[in-house]
């Protein structure tokens, strides 16, 4: 005990000898308070050391650390936010209340020194040693009222403050990883407040107003400490706690395209390296091998028909840009195959494809040009009848003009999305035209590549559609909406992958002149590859084109329509932006931002007010910039390019691609 009185007395007369103001109540009392600052980083020391050590043991599966790190992490906690603030606590009541006993010398003081602390310095405490070393913090509640209210607020509130900012220290320092050692540091940071009862009051004061003014720094100081990376924390869970894969037989890739994954040319091979094949590889390949689904009979005998409205987990006719397959495909390959058409002239010059479709192959392609108008097929004027070019395989749904039928095209050789208008009038037909000529120029990993546009009675295979007929690619894939009900909200890695991709695609439609006006989770498709792309265009219309919008009539989705949208303004860029924003705020907390309205016309009304965003995710890293982007004033909101350069550098800082792959991330869940 004499050991650790001196130790203490010996840092207070340090701290005095710096030139501690000798003011009322005195310069040990101040000497206290300044010791009691240094106490409170004890704990902020020991959550520095958590964090430089987790930058090196990340974290695992289940608890997250192995029983030695539990033990080395909680050990710190223990000691930084116990042991030792306690022995400070101990140790100085022990220098003053000998002081205050007469004794001629305290451990660590010589005579002179110790005679310091017996000096009065101001008539309102009397000596220091008497107003630092007299009673104990359990005497000092139940006498005159001033001394017990001033015992309550110093020997109670100050130090639950401390408490509180201690756990966030902690919590702070194990970020990215188990919070449960966080435990071990406030717990007995808070057990000081009873094992302190037999310590002076004044002394005990002091301290604890000095430890709150430390707690209060280190807040500031833990977070300066960065967490250990995403993929640092991967590579270490992969490391330690993922078994080996199980054996499996190679995925052929395709020689001819390229992919948004980054696999090399080859088979199981990635940038010419072999590899095991991934898990939605192997599911790829599965769905690849299995038999094509009987052609459907429009006259209604066929007992395949699909039914008319969206399935749970159908495919979607999606927009993006995907592996081109081979040039040669045996007739009536599977669904899911997206390809582009040949190159070469077209197999039926009734039926031409669009001028300027990307050719055989392609990849990322430069900026678009002025938009293109797709040239229209019409039915031959006579002769022999023809072979049919598409074979109607199963309905998908109804989306934007019209129904949309997965079709197998014997002209391109791979099967595609064939959308037509519910009746052939001069109104549908126009907007049709629309919205192919708009996709048609558009080039953009994550928008739609256009192949043809006819008339459905121009070929007999599409018998029992009406009007115009766009061609377009699919893509096999599962919503967003559809993967959160089922799989659980993403990550922020996850989101910020989601919104950088599809925030491309939009602008580069906005710079073609291009709306979409109904984002929303149902109309961003992830593939079986973990892309995600934005579909259903079926809205969308040429900036300052309104003829063939009836007055009154609002497009889009009332739960993500912009607030300007609703209240009947001319939609712009900037809603799109804000639909595209709430639609990964639902994908990170599983509601949409104003929360789920009742009816269409609640939700209507709600957006036109610009209704409070009550349900934005808690814990995520893009809550501001989520804030930021559905600000009510559409000139306030940052553009497109502005959201994917912010989303694109956090992604560069955890180590991670903004192209990755998200359905590991579903996978997991």
């Amino acid at each position: 005990m004499d050991a650790l009185v001196a130790l203490v007395a010996g840092l207070l007369d340090g701290i005095r000898g710096l030139g501690v103001p000798d003011a009322c109540p005195g310069d040990w009392a101040w000497s206290v308070t300044a010791l009691g600052v240094l106490t409170g980083l004890l704990p902020t020391a020991g959550a520095v050391v958590v964090s430089l050590l987790r930058r090196r043991i990340g974290s695992g599966s289940g608890s997250g650390y192995g029983m030695a790190e539990g033990v080395l992490l909680g050990g710190i906690g223990v000691l930084a936010g116990g042991l030792l603030p306690l022995a400070v606590f101990v140790g100085a009541g022990a220098v003053f209340a000998q002081a205050t006993q007469g004794v001629p010398a305290v451990p660590g003081l010589d005579a002179p020194t110790t005679e310091s602390i017996r000096v009065a310095t101001c008539d309102l405490v009397g000596t220091q040693s008497s107003y630092l070393g007299r009673g104990s913090v359990a005497d000092s509640i139940g006498g005159d009222i001033v001394t017990s209210v001033t015992a309550v607020v110093l020997l109670g509130v100050v130090p639950l403050l401390a408490v509180m900012l201690v756990a966030v220290q902690a919590r702070t320092a194990l970020r990215r990883g188990p919070r449960w050692p966080a435990k071990f540091f406030w717990l007995p940071f808070f057990a000081l407040i009873l094992l302190t009862a037999t310590v002076p009051a004044g002394t005990a004061e002091h301290l604890w107003v000095g430890v709150l003014v430390g707690s209060l720094a280190g807040v500031l100081v833990v977070p300066m400490v960065p967490p250990p990376s995403r993929a640092r924390i991967e590579q270490l869970r992969a490391g330690r706690s993922v078994p080996p894969p199980p054996p499996s037989r190679p995925v052929p890739v395709a020689t001819g395209g390229s992919s948004r994954s980054g696999r090399g040319p080859g088979t199981g091979t990635r940038g010419g390296v072999s590899a095991t094949p991934s898990v939605a590889e192997r599911l790829a390949d599965r769905f690849a091998q299995r038999e094509p689904e009987r052609p459907v009979d429009l006259s209604g005998r066929s007992a395949h028909a699909g039914p008319p409205s969206v399935q749970r987990g159908a495919p979607y006719a999606g927009f993006g840009s995907l592996p081109a397959p081979p040039a040669a495909r045996p007739p009536g390959p599977p669904p899911g195959a997206v390809g582009r058409p040949p190159a070469g002239p077209p197999a039926h010059p009734a039926a031409g494809p669009l001028r300027g479709a990307a050719p055989s192959g392609a990849g990322r392609v430069p900026p678009p040009g002025p938009p293109r108008r797709p040239t229209l097929a019409a039915p031959a004027p006579g002769g022999p009848p023809r072979a049919p070019r598409f074979r109607l395989m199963k309905r998908l749904g109804a989306g934007g003009f019209g129904g949309v039928w997965l079709a197998h095209d014997a002209k391109l050789g791979h099967t595609v999305a064939v959308k037509s208008a519910h009746a052939a009038d001069p109104e549908t037909e126009e907007r049709i035209r629309r919205e192919a000529a708009a996709l048609g120029s558009m080039r953009h990993p994550c928008c739609v590549e256009i192949y043809d546009l006819l008339h459905a009675s121009s070929d007999p295979g599409l018998q029992g559609m009406d009007g115009l007929v766009i061609v377009m690619q699919y893509v096999d894939g599962r919503s967003l909406g559809e993967l959160v009900a089922e799989r659980g909200t993403v990550d922020d890695i996850s989101a910020a992958r989601i919104w950088t991709g599809v925030a491309g695609a939009l602008d580069t439609a906005h710079r073609s002149g291009v709306l979409h006006r109904d984002i929303k989770p149902g109309n961003i498709v992830v593939d079986p590859q973990g892309h995600p792309h934005l579909i259903d265009f079926g809205i969308a219309r040429k900036q300052g084109d309104s003829t063939l919008t009836q007055t009154g009539y609002v497009l889009g989705t009332p739960d993500y329509l912009a607030p300007e949208a609703a209240a009947g303004k001319p939609a712009s860029p900037a809603s799109d932006g804000w639909q595209l924003a709430a639609a990964v705020s639902f994908a990170l907390s599983g509601s949409p931002p104003r929360g789920e309205s009742s009816d269409a016309v609640a939700g209507l009304r709600a957006a036109a007010a610009g209704a409070k965003l009550t349900h934005l995710p808690g814990r995520t890293a893009h809550l501001s910039l989520l804030k930021q982007a559905m600000r009510t004033e559409p000139h306030k909101r940052p553009d497109l390019r502005t959201v994917q350069s912010k989303l694109d550098t956090w992604l560069h800082r955890q180590g991670y691609r903004a192209d990755g792959p998200v359905t590991a991330v579903f996978d997991r869940r």
